[in-house]
């Protein structure tokens, strides 16, 4: 059986309840495999189905696009150090969002993004999760001038809480990698 390096389940066993196997198989058909975050929050079916929803949700409802999903959430992954999600978002701005390989090296690398409205987004993400939501009048006013709404302050503030929901599973249960993004947490200064 494997098992993260705190003895957290990774694997599929056919055994799963309903719950759990309806998003082990949208991730099998969306993603060609189940990630192993996944299989860790199966643990817990209500975390896992918060988390797929939460990104479902962002997905079909959202009004920032999918990319600016991506770089506030790499942009979380990387303030909290989670080598996992990085790497996973990295490997998703790749294949899903078209993203220009110098903004997902700035994301990692925590530098300027090669727009300004991207890189406005991702120090007010940034902004946001570090004051706790309590950004400056000024602040605010700079994201407005870049371009975004209330909305999508507000869809910022989900995207932090769906981040910080993978993030903390991954450093609690010292995840796995997955095989298809390992290879893009090389050269990552954190565990």
């Amino acid at each position: 059986m494997k098992k993260t390096l705190r003895d957290f389940n990774m694997d599929i066993s056919g055994e799963e309840s309903p719950e759990v196997t309806e998003v082990f198989n949208w991730y099998q058909e969306n993603f060609g495999f189940v990630p192993n975050l996944a299989k860790t929050m199966a643990a817990s079916p209500a975390t896992l189905r918060t988390y797929w929803q939460a990104q479902l949700n962002l997905q079909q409802h959202g009004v920032l696009s999918p990319e600016e999903h991506n770089v506030v959430q790499m942009a979380i992954a990387v303030e909290n150090k989670c080598k996992y999600c990085t790497a996973g978002h990295h490997m998703a701005g790749r294949m899903f969002f078209d993203s220009a390989e110098e903004d997902l090296e700035a994301l990692r690398n925590d530098t300027t993004l090669s727009t300004k409205k991207f890189d406005t987004l991702k120090n007010f993400a940034l902004q946001v999760y570090r004051n706790q939501g309590r950004v400056s009048d000024r602040a605010l006013q700079t994201f407005y001038e870049a371009g975004y709404y209330q909305g999508q302050a507000i869809e910022v503030v989900t995207n932090i809480a769906a981040k910080v929901l993978s993030n903390y599973v991954n450093q609690l249960t010292l995840n796995e990698l997955d095989e298809a993004s390992a290879p893009l947490a090389e050269g990552l200064s954190f565990a």
